[in-house]
């Protein structure tokens, strides 16, 4: 227990609309020197872009699945053309182009997991939640607006895009 409570202590704070302070290597690294074997290996498996979770935090699991499992529905909905119906996630994240809809989709995972943390001091579910709103820190500060731009415009206009070069 004290070695978790040194790791929490010593992490940055996180914030959704700024840098990451850490990368999640740095972060990986202080976990296994201070988290038994146990907890480090249920840390490892835990992942919001491949959103899955293999650790007896129901309320991490639970969250990851149903965000996987809305997403899936938002896609076959898309290619459907209808209108999604996901279980959790309310549908006006999904209003906007698409930067807005991620960048909604990002709040509302932040939220769930402040609220999954709420009150669990110094505990795996507080490293775990840490982990996962790292990586939310790391996507949102990757987008780039002009890369952004790019994939968008070759795909509105893919064949104007191979007639410039």
């Amino acid at each position: 227990m004290s070695n978790m409570v040194y790791l929490m202590t010593s992490l940055p704070s996180l914030s959704l609309g700024e840098a990451p302070p850490i990368t999640i290597d740095e972060f990986n690294d202080d976990a296994k020197r201070q988290l038994s074997a146990r907890h480090f290996k249920a840390l490892q498996s835990v992942d919001i872009q491949k959103l899955d979770a293999k650790v007896g935090v129901r309320s991490i699991s639970s969250l990851l699945y149903s965000i996987k499992e809305d997403l899936s529905e938002v896609r076959a909905a898309k290619a459907q053309n209808r209108q999604p119906k996901p279980e959790r996630m309310p549908n006006s994240l999904l209003r906007g182009n698409p930067m807005e809809r991620e960048m909604n989709i990002l709040q509302w995972q932040w939220e769930e997991l402040q609220d999954i943390e709420a009150g669990k001091t110094f505990t795996l579910t507080e490293v775990l939640v840490y982990k996962l709103k790292l990586q939310l820190v790391e996507r949102l500060y990757s987008f780039d607006e002009n890369k952004g731009a790019e994939v968008l415009a070759s795909v509105v206009n893919p064949g104007k895009n191979k007639e410039g070069k």
